[in-house]
């Protein structure tokens, strides 16, 4: 998971720098402090990293939540 991470961090950070380009001053600053919020605050290696699947889809909402209740009984 953890190299998704970085991967997905990077890509970020290439979208942001075409992005700075064409906004104005005042969105790009909001946007870079955000950003370093992210990028500077580095994962520990031992720290359980949680993901939630992308719910947007009926079937996948029902089948997440019907997994949810298996483990949790």
């Amino acid at each position: 998971m953890r190299e998704y991470i970085k991967t997905n961090l990077e890509v970020i950070k290439k979208d942001i720098n075409k992005r700075k380009k064409e906004i104005s001053r005042l969105n790009k600053l909001s946007i870079m402090q955000e950003f370093k919020e992210w990028s500077e605050d580095p994962i520990p290696e031992k720290e359980l990293i949680w993901t939630l699947p992308d719910l947007t889809s009926v079937n996948r909402l029902k089948n997440f939540c019907r997994q949810i209740k298996k483990e949790i009984n």
